[in-house]
């Protein structure tokens, strides 16, 4: 929940956890692995010691070795108190018309008096079977119900214990167990639509097929897929992708892949990518992909996500869930943006294309939005980034919780003239303000858009997938007058018609056909031109089977079709050739928990009914989560073969599927299944001190009781300081550089830099005598007089070399004191000066041997030495 800082601040918890299971193993070793290297390290484990995965005492020793030290404070508690319904059973091979026994199993620590209840659930109802009072006496309490199968069904049988004194029970979670059957009957088909009564006209072909048809609503979807086992085929019709959730959609996706049933979806306006299905697993199932790779016939949407901090619980979290559910709607040809306001608009990533997913999902997670002081410089950030869009479709979703200043009459009238529309999400609106509301009402009004009041936060993903849904409306091609699509290649599901005209449609939900070698694309429509436009398309999934039909039945792209006279047969070989395949052949599966394992059995029978040795069985088990996982049976006897499922504590039904492969019959598909009625966690009445103390003690840690840590003893204190100071490595590269570059100038400085020591002495002593509190011996007075002497005999000096080189006579020149007259002058005749005075010959200045005399020596001395 929170790393190893300095300071931790205790907050409420945002982790998801597993509550049905203790790990205390993996706790441990994610704690060994979350510590600073440089610190002494402790771990505190508050427990009551009931693990049910993992071990723990592994754990322990790997922290001594790596000298981390475990206290242990164990949560003491033991319940005399309680009542446990432990298992509901009933035999594993049940036919229709039959009568079996229910048998219930209930467990006491003393008497108590209550009231057993036995419930069947199928087809979402629930039928009361059994209701009396009983008394139970200490220990094992059997009790046995016939029942009478009358259907053929799924069933899931629940068995229920509510005590007379609530005072008797102290854990409420372990009252029920469940046990499931599938009674074998005739196929039938599921079909939910959007809107109730629009598919009536194919619900009333494929009953005149013969085919057995349950027509629901979404809030009639089945849940569970113990609900949806009794169907071979599921039909979504123009179903929007937000009346289903995450799990239901998992759900449909995994009844074809591991279940073997059938899945077709049917379009409309709100089927395939414009219902919202892209990036999801409907579309990772069906034979075609909701994103079209080729947009040169039609438009693109774009939308602008505005965040503000909104003040309920976890508000951040919803926010970026709901932001990434919006993303993930769209196409990859849609423009997405996301701006958060931080006092003013801050984009989380700026107006751009739908293309890597993931990149933009890493943003939104990282986004922080604040409060929002004004409507309107979010909304203008917004309209700027989309007036330079050239998507077809502009909106903007706005979520807040109502507080900032309204937007004014010029910022909304640009919207409506840009043809922008707004949506506004009022989450958690301050105080329920009408005001508030009522501007939010109007933002969306005005514009186009729609406004949403929020009070649960579980309905936001689903407002922002149906918001997003209109930035999809491109992926709508819709045409008048109608044309007539075509039959590409003959396939099984529509054998009989290579040679027929179908009638002609007015729209269909664009798609592109999977790159895939299984599916198969029998029908297309000409239009729109230059792109491939599948009309029906179908695979194999996994064990089941798929189909996509991109148009209509007949209520308003096909509406010709119902009148068709072949319209009845076209339906029904395209549903019978979805449907789950018949299950035969001499296999019984039968399934038995124990020990937080399922053990599966299966006999294999051949036609003659006897043992079959060396069968070839695949199997494949999906727990409650819908999470697949293999099942290896291996032989154990004449026709018997027996497989493990380990770690089967996850509450739900398990189902089993198996593929058995008999000589000289075809390939047999069975599934069973089995419920597990509550987790191992409810099951325990006695904390394990026992355990907690094993791990302090190989961990060299300390076992602290409740007491003691209330007392703050000091012998419990977890940061006292009795470990072994810690070891850790530093990197010295840095610190070497520094030295480096100082002992470099040092260096330079010391062959560049000489110093005149009779210089620098004084001026040491100087600074020393300062040091030192003492004064100077040399007066400022003669110091300064000093210099001035010196300055005196410098300017004396520069007067006599001046005049040395204004009176220095040529080498031609007459002798000294002599007048300069044409005849002496080797230039031009130029009147002499006029003397001002007695003309003083200064005297020769001392000859010095320079460098170039040296040299004009030499060379004469070479010369002479040639002669």
């Amino acid at each position: 929940e929170v790393p190893p800082l300095p300071y931790i601040e205790l907050r409420e918890p945002e982790g998801e956890y597993d509550r049905y299971h203790t790990d205390i193993a993996a706790a441990l070793k994610l704690a060994q692995a979350a510590f600073p290297e440089d610190t002494m390290k402790r771990i505190v484990l508050v427990s009551d010691g009931n693990e049910n995965r993992g071990d723990a005492l592994q754990q322990a020793v790997a922290a001594r070795g790596n000298g981390i030290s475990i206290d242990v404070l164990p949560i003491r508690y033991r319940y005399d108190d309680e009542v446990m319904v432990e298992k509901v059973t009933m035999p594993p091979d049940v036919h229709q018309g039959e009568t079996v026994n229910l048998n219930i199993v209930v467990r006491a620590t003393h008497p108590v008096a209550g009231t057993l209840r036995l419930s069947q659930k199928a087809s979402n109802r629930t039928v009361p079977l059994v209701e009396k009072h009983v008394l139970l006496a200490r220990g094992v309490n059997p009790f046995t119900v016939p029942q009478k199968i009358d259907e053929t069904n799924v069933y899931t049988f629940e068995a229920r214990f509510d005590p007379d004194n609530l005072a008797d029970d102290r854990i409420p979670q372990n009252n029920e167990a469940t046990t499931y059957t599938h009674i074998k009957g005739t196929a039938k088909v599921l079909l939910v639509e959007g809107t109730s009564g629009e598919h009536d006209a194919l619900v009333a072909a494929l009953r005149q097929e013969n085919i057995e048809i349950d027509q629901v609503g979404p809030d009639r979807m089945p849940d569970s897929l113990a609900e949806l086992r009794p169907y071979d085929t599921v039909i979504l019709a123009n179903l929007p992708r937000e009346n289903l959730s995450d799990r239901q959609m998992e759900m449909l996706a995994r009844n074809t892949h591991d279940l073997g049933a059938g899945l077709v979806m049917i379009g409309g306006p709100e089927s395939f990518g414009a219902g919202g299905y892209i990036d999801t697993p409907i579309e990772k199932a069906l034979p075609v992909d909701m994103q079209i790779k080729s947009m040169k016939v039609t438009g693109k949407g774009a939308l602008v996500l505005i965040m503000h901090a909104c003040e309920i619980p976890q508000g951040n979290f919803w926010e970026k869930q709901i932001a990434k559910d919006a993303v993930k709607t769209l196409s990859y040809n849609d423009e997405a943006a996301c701006l958060q306001s931080q006092g003013g608009p801050i984009w989380v990533f700026p107006l751009q294309q739908v293309k890597d997913k993931s990149r933009l999902y890493a943003k939104i997670d990282r986004m922080t939005p604040a409060d929002m002081p004004d409507f309107d410089t979010v909304l203008i950030a917004a309209r700027n980034a989309l007036l330079k869009s050239d998507a077809m479709t502009k909106h903007v979703i706005l979520v807040t919780d109502g507080d900032p200043a309204a937007p004014t009459s010029a910022v909304v009238q640009s919207f409506v003239l840009a043809k922008i529309t707004v949506t506004t999400v009022g989450v958690a609106v301050h105080g329920n303000d009408i005001g508030a509301k009522q501007r939010l009402s109007n933002l969306a009004k005005l514009t186009g858009g729609r406004y949403y009041d929020v009070v649960n936060n579980n309905a936001l993903p689903r407002i922002f997938q149906k918001e997003a849904r209109i930035v999809s409306r491109p992926l709508i091609f819709e045409k008048d007058p109608a044309w007539s699509p075509r039959i590409a290649q003959p396939t099984e599901p529509i054998t009989g018609f290579a040679n027929l005209q179908l009638p002609p449609i007015k729209g269909l939900v664009l798609t592109t056909p999977k790159e895939n070698e299984l599916v198969e694309v029998p029908v297309v429509s000409p239009l729109p031109a230059g792109m491939e436009n599948p009309v029906l398309a179908h695979w194999i999934y996994g064990l089941g089977k798929s189909v996509a039909f991109t148009s209509d039945t007949g209520t308003r792209w096909a509406t010709t079709w119902t009148e068709w006279e072949n319209y009845r047969k076209f339906w029904a070989q395209i549903i019978r050739w979805s449907m789950r395949s018949v299950e035969g052949g001499n296999v019984v599966v039968s399934t038995h928990r124990a020990d937080g394992r399922i053990k599966v059995i299966a006999d294999v029978l051949d036609k003659d009914n006897q043992f079959v040795n060396f069968a070839q069985l695949e199997g494949s088990v999906l727990d409650p989560e819908m999470k697949s996982r293999k099942l290896e049976l291996s032989q154990v006897a004449p026709g018997r073969y027996e497989g493990f499922i380990t770690d089967a504590e996850d509450p739900g039904t398990w189902f089993i599927n198996l593929v058995a492969q008999v000589p000289g019959a075809k390939p047999t598909l069975v599934t069973s299944g089995l419920s597990v009625p509550y987790p191992a966690e409810f099951r325990e009445l006695e904390s394990n001190a026992g355990l907690l103390e094993q791990i302090a003690s190989i961990a060299g840690g300390h076992v602290t009781e409740e007491k003691e840590a209330m007392r703050f003893d000091p012998a419990a204190n977890p940061f006292r300081h009795d470990l072994k100071p810690p070891t850790a490595l530093e990197d010295l590269w840095q610190t070497l550089i520094f030295t480096a570059v100082l002992l470099f100038l040092f260096d330079v400085a010391v062959r560049r830099i000489a110093l005149d020591l009779a210089r620098v002495r004084p001026a040491l002593g100087a600074a020393w005598a300062y040091v030192r509190g003492r004064k100077l011996d040399a007066a400022p007075e003669d110091y300064m007089a000093k210099l001035r002497t010196r300055k005196a005999e410098v300017a004396r000096e520069l007067d006599e070399a001046r005049a040395t080189r204004r009176f220095e006579p040529a080498r031609d020149a007459p002798a000294a004191g002599a007048a300069v007259t044409e005849e002496t002058a080797t230039g031009p005749a130029r009147a002499a000066r006029p003397a001002a005075g007695p003309l003083v010959a200064p005297e020769a200045p001392t000859e010095q041997e320079t460098y170039t005399s040296r040299l004009l020596k030499a060379k004469q001395k070479v010369w002479e030495d040639k002669k």
